[in-house]
């Protein structure tokens, strides 16, 4: 940080990324007979969210199956090997943040 008696210049001491353009996918028709991904971010109480909304999901809405997945640190991404399994292996995919 820099402090003059004019200006204070705060400088982000992260790397800043440059943001690859990307589209949403494409909606799934029905979840009928579908395979869910649930991500638990690891934040307190999200596997609980997660857990209710799977259930919800498939009591409701006819997802057949619910796989999840909890990251081992709120603060590391998701592995990109994960990532590759769940898209490759799961209909939709859905990341919890909760507190």
């Amino acid at each position: 940080m820099e402090v003059t008696p004019d200006a204070t210049r705060v400088v982000h001491p992260a790397a800043e990324d440059v943001r690859e353009p990307s589209r949403l996918a494409p909606r799934l028709a029905t979840l009928q007979g579908t395979t869910l991904g649930l991500i638990d971010n690891h934040k307190r109480n999200a596997d609980v969210y997660l857990e209710e909304l799977g259930r919800l999901l498939q009591a409701h809405y006819g997802v057949a199956r619910v796989v999840t997945y909890r990251k081992i640190s709120q603060s590391l991404p998701t592995p990109a090997e994960v990532l590759d399994h769940l898209a490759r292996t799961c209909d939709a995919l859905i990341h919890a943040v909760a507190d």
